[in-house]
């Protein structure tokens, strides 16, 4: 059962009228008006929340001032479920309340391609922008996804499974293979390995993957994800996070 909560942008009665929520935490009232300057027709504002009761009370007065403003609020968890609430929704931004410690926020924002909001850090200055690379992950249902570091895939099975890369139009296949690939001066930085296979190492702008033989494990920021069969298309997406102290 899915652990969030989507809240339309129909302006409501506060339950309580002589509460503001911008009481609630000093961060929300600007976030709130920088989400709203990003904000389009139909599409959501995501909104990072923990799951303490102090996360849920900022979550909740962030959503009545973006309701004020006419804004669409999807509320996302760490909980694996969570992000399925925004499968059939565009996303004009993210809201970062789980702080720096998670860096589920970050990489939403990225898979997105949408800005991610953040209270500004007491040695920042508002307005303040940090742009990074990401690793783009296109699937072949054309699902999008993103890693900020580091992509794993290992064979649950090296002695009946095998891995192709493509790089360029040059296939290369693997028996029992594993690839890692991180990030270094804008190119996709990827090490193969295998079990009769010396350790190689190379850059490329772009990367294919197909597996075979059986299921494989896809590690993303080191985040095991569910075992994967299948291809996906790995590229270097230059500044694809964009962090906006507010």
């Amino acid at each position: 059962m899915n652990s969030t909560t989507e809240v339309l942008s129909s302006t409501r009665a506060r339950q309580n009228p002589e509460q503001d929520p911008a009481t609630v935490w000093e961060p929300l009232a600007g976030l709130a008006e920088a989400a709203a300057e990003t904000a389009s027709g139909s599409n959501t504002v995501a909104i990072n929340r923990g799951f303490d009761r102090k996360a849920r009370e900022r979550a909740r007065a962030l959503r009545q001032l973006l309701d004020e403003r006419g804004v669409r609020a999807t509320e996302i968890t760490p909980a694996p479920d969570s992000e399925e609430l925004l499968a059939d929704s565009s996303v004009d931004s993210v809201i970062n309340l789980v702080g720096t410690g998670s860096w589920q926020p970050y990489r939403l924002a990225a898979k997105e391609r949408a800005a991610l909001l953040a209270p500004c850090p007491e040695e920042g200055e508002p307005g303040e922008s940090l742009r990074r690379d990401v690793i783009a992950m296109n699937r072949q249902d054309s699902r999008r996804d993103a890693a900020l570091s580091r992509v794993v895939v290992l064979p649950e099975n090296a002695t009946e499974s095998s891995i192709t890369l493509n790089r360029g139009g040059e296939p290369l296949s693997i028996p029992g293979g594993q690839v890692a690939i991180t990030l270094h001066e804008g190119q996709l930085d990827v090490r193969i390995e295998g079990p009769d296979y010396s350790e190689q190492h190379f850059t490329a702008d772009r990367l294919s993957l197909e597996t075979h033989g059986g299921p494989h494990r896809l590690i993303r920021d080191e985040m095991p994800i569910a075992e994967f069969e299948g291809s996906l298309d790995f590229v270097c997406e230059r500044e694809g996070l964009v962090v906006r102290s507010v």
